[in-house]
């Protein structure tokens, strides 16, 4: 769950800062009030694809900060868009692919937009969403399945294809 919202230089944005309450938020507003821009900024933490042009003209660059919530832990991730170069990714403060932005907001935010991906509709999502609700313990099976793996990597180093026999 994303707790706190800290965005410096994207677009028409000089500075803001939002605390999002418990449970579910909509941004709403007028048209051009800055919506598109928050959840902009809110898909970049999440791994979204950085383009220098969003950073704010006369800025160097874009800084975007989220704070989350996983289970009891607080999580802090940074995003920062360079007018020239390549963004940078932080994840509590060390360094981060976007890839990893992408599979920690995979788990703690479900954003949906006029347009956007809803991931409701995965298998996957509704499986962890029902796990969560049902607090499931997946360690027995995730230790069966990769105990599985290692007998099959095992028996194919040692030719054990039936059907080549």
């Amino acid at each position: 769950m994303l707790l706190e919202l800290r965005v410096t230089g994207l677009g028409v944005i000089d500075e803001i800062a939002v605390v999002f309450g418990p449970g579910l938020t909509a941004v709403t507003g007028e048209t051009g009030a800055g919506k598109t821009l928050v959840v902009g900024a809110i898909e970049l933490l999440l791994g979204g694809r950085a383009d220098p042009s969003i950073v704010r003209p006369g800025v160097d660059e874009a800084v975007i900060e989220g704070r989350f919530l996983d289970g009891d832990d607080e999580v802090l991730v940074r995003r920062v868009v360079p007018r020239h170069g390549r963004s940078r990714a932080y994840l509590d403060g060390s360094l981060a692919t976007a890839t990893a932005l992408a599979d920690l907001g995979s788990r703690l935010v479900d954003l949906h937009g006029q347009h956007a991906h809803q991931s409701l509709l995965a298998g996957s999502s509704q499986r962890a969403a029902l796990d969560r609700f049902g607090g499931v313990d997946l360690g027995p099976l995730q230790d069966a399945a990769a105990a599985l793996a290692a007998i099959d990597e095992e028996l194919a180093g040692l030719g054990g294809d039936e059907r080549a026999r």
